[in-house]
């Protein structure tokens, strides 16, 4: 069986370095199941951060169950204060310029708050925010309060240089309360952009001229393309537990009338002031131990409004560390490929001054609770704990401690990461060890499969062996099977090539007593049906003797292949004079030779080619249609002889058309006066091979006859 051509068509094969690749692809299950049991354990990760941040309100809560008069000091003063006017000022980091712009304040524009249509306190027409609407931050260094609104106001009043009256044009007015529960009013108002000091204004809102300027609240005034910015600064020791901002705004200079007012709360009387809350040094100090394990920690009021913040939500995650090369490279790549921490995110609580929240609303009822929330960007997972803040059996407020996910998403990109290497090492390290076991096992069967084919040639007959394996498994012992089956298959086929020689020389004597017996018997006396018999006899004697003869010349020729000795001559002219001589001994049937344009030069031998040339055309008489003629052709190209033989007559048997140059094969149905053992074509196909070449037969167009074709290398000259 040819390479390639299997005696049963499939349609979908696979090979044995397919198959063992198919199953160290199952070795994929291994990370699967790792993968899945990651992602279960950031439930208990969850929970376990749950439970430690609960643990940590827990330890806080009890440090204020032993401040309770700290924390009633803050909460009295808050009590009977508004939704919404409560104002939580968190300290900055460096001390503000004032020079009217926000450069300095863009780290803490997270902080910043919006006041508009919630916060308007009077207003002449409908509101419009574009008319009046302001952006409040806020922050305290050292021992100073500072303050950046910054307006939106589609028309900017500025005062009139000779006025006395300050609320004539855009200004800002502040009422606060001092620590001794005074109450007091300032304004602030510029006849152009640039520095600009506030002016006590009297209690009675009646009173419109201003009083004495107040030094120690400054700032500087500067226009923008959407209103203007007020930037300013006041000792926190003016301030006591109540403040508030308003924003007016003028829109007609003439007039001079308020067209709106808005503000974090009402300044005409200190009970419309909102409250105010900077950090405790006393509690900051209580919460700084806790604020790098735990992220972020509130203390709020039960009220919910913020009394105490410490710690961040941005610093909450672990420290990277410096990896070596290789690991860095492989960290980078997983960078792409697993969800990273979010070390910037939106943060909708980094300018809250009241916390709003179910855990809240729980602890303040005196149970602890969790809460989990995603930042407004879906970027970052938050994880809230609420613990009470009791004193006796009355729940003063609630700590809340929050962290971001990232820790969790850091040990599970962490996992990810081991198990990932772990699981490529030892699919790489499988399906190499697979890839070679294949490549082993595929190369000894490969070998044996070319053993194979190359100890039978094309013609079936036994050509070498195969070297028998000494290795202990499935393929050594199919190896050796194949050796023995070959070696007797080579055994047998040398008898059967034997088998005629020996016949022939077996059979010779024996006919020679009959042929002697015969020749006796025809000296006697015999009457004519006796001589009937004898004549038959000799006639079966010469058919037999003709017999023993084409035998023995097909194993005449093998021995004479061997030693016959080659030379370069003319094929043309070869085929030519058998043509020749054909036409000589067969007057009775046509035949044409077309030789080629040049001479054809085979190296060879010539008497072997005219053995080949009767061979083929005897065949062709034998079976070609009476009274149609056979051509022979010979031809040349790409440094080939074609020497084709063709006749008209009965298509060659489809069954029979793979064996036709086999030993002992013959084709004939009918009855002949000669013997005929099938060795012709046979004889025909040595002296091709002989010459290195080959013979085909096949049937001409239409099965109108056979067309035999020897094909073998030439030359031109």
């Amino acid at each position: 069986m040819k390479r390639g051509s299997p005696g049963k068509a499939h349609l979908f094969t696979l090979s044995l370095r397919t198959k063992l690749l198919l199953v160290a692809l199952a070795l994929l299950v291994i990370p699967w199941t790792g993968y899945q049991y990651v992602r279960q354990m950031e439930a208990f990760l969850r929970r376990g951060q749950e439970e430690a941040l609960l643990a940590t309100a827990r330890a806080v809560a009890r440090v204020m169950h032993e401040q309770p008069e700290l924390f009633r000091h803050q909460g009295d003063l808050l009590s009977d204060t508004q939704e919404n006017r409560h104002l939580y000022v968190r300290p900055l980091d460096s001390p503000i310029q004032l020079d009217g712009y926000d450069d300095d304040w863009l780290p803490y524009r997270e902080r910043g708050q919006y006041f508009g249509a919630e916060a308007v306190l009077e207003s002449r027409a409908a509101y419009d925010p574009k008319s009046l609407s302001f952006r409040l931050l806020t922050g305290t260094y050292d021992h100073y309060l500072y303050v950046l609104f910054e307006v939106t106001d589609d028309r900017v009043v500025y005062r009139q240089p000779s006025s006395l009256r300050l609320d004539q044009s855009d200004h800002l007015q502040i009422a606060l309360q001092d620590a001794e529960g005074e109450f007091h009013r300032y304004l602030l108002s510029t006849s152009e952009p640039g520095w600009v000091n506030a002016h006590r204004m009297p209690n009675d809102t009646r009173g419109r001229v201003p009083g004495s300027p107040e030094i120690r609240i400054k700032g500087e005034w500067q226009e923008t393309a959407h209103g203007y910015t007020l930037e300013l600064r006041m000792p926190l020791h003016m301030i006591g537990s109540r403040l508030a901002f308003a924003i007016g705004d003028v829109d007609d200079p003439r007039s001079g009338e308020l067209a709106t007012l808005v503000g974090t709360a009402g300044t005409r009387a200190a009970k419309e002031l909102g409250t105010v809350m900077v950090r405790s040094l006393t509690v900051t100090r209580l919460l700084r131990g806790l604020e790098r394990s735990a992220g972020r920690i509130w203390v709020v009021d039960r009220n919910r409004r913020v009394l105490a913040l410490t710690g961040s939500l941005q610093d909450a995650g672990p420290e990277t560390k410096r990896r070596p090369f290789f690991s860095g490279l492989m960290h980078a790549l997983y960078r792409l490929i697993l969800k990273q921490p979010a070390r910037e995110f939106q943060d909708e609580l980094s300018s809250a001054s009241r916390l709003h929240g179910p855990e809240i609303q729980a602890a303040l009822h005196g149970q602890a609770a969790t809460e989990w929330r995603q930042t407004p960007d879906q970027r970052v997972a938050i994880v809230a704990a609420a613990h009470p803040i009791w004193s006796e059996d009355e729940v003063l407020g609630a700590v809340v401690v929050e962290r971001t996910s990232n820790s969790i998403l850091i040990l599970q990109n962490r996992a990810m990461e081991n198990l990932i290497n772990t699981s490529l090492v030892v699919f790489l390290v499988a399906t190499a060890g697979l890839l070679v076991f294949a490549a082993r096992l595929a190369g000894r069967v490969s070998r044996l499969r070319d053993d194979a084919e190359n100890a039978i040639g094309p013609d079936g007959r036994v050509r070498g062996t195969i070297r028998p394996s000494r290795a202990g498994d499935e393929i050594g012992d199919l190896s050796r099977s194949f050796a023995d089956v070959l070696e007797r298959l080579q055994q047998y086929t040398r008898y059967l090539e034997t088998m005629a020689g020996k016949l022939s020389h077996e059979l010779r004597t024996p006919m020679t007593v009959v042929r002697s017996s015969l020749d006796n018997l025809e000296m006697s006396d015999l009457d004519s049906a006796e001589r009937v018999y004898l004549s038959r006899a000799r006639d079966g004697l010469r058919r037999l003797d003709e017999l023993l003869t084409r035998m023995s010349e097909a194993t005449r020729l093998e021995q004479a292949l061997q030693k016959a000795e080659r030379e370069d001559f003319d094929l043309g002219r070869v085929v030519a004079g058998c043509a020749d001589g054909f036409r000589t001994a067969n007057p009775d049937a046509e035949l044409a030779f077309m030789p080629p344009n040049r001479p054809c030069i085979v190296h060879g031998v010539p008497d072997l080619i005219a053995q080949l040339m009767d061979k083929l055309v005897g065949n062709a008489l034998d079976f070609r249609t009476p009274g149609t003629p056979i051509t022979i052709e010979l031809a040349q190209s790409d440094g080939h002889a074609q020497l084709l033989v063709c006749n008209e007559g009965p298509p060659l048997p489809e069954e029979m058309r793979g064996n036709l140059f086999d030993s002992m094969v013959s084709i004939r149905t009918r009855s002949d006066a000669e013997a005929h053992l099938g060795l012709g074509l046979y004889i025909v196909r040595l002296i091709a091979e002989f010459h290195h070449g080959t013979v085909q037969a096949q049937n001409a167009p239409r099965g109108t006859g056979a067309i035999f074709t020897v094909t073998m290398p030439s030359h031109c000259r």
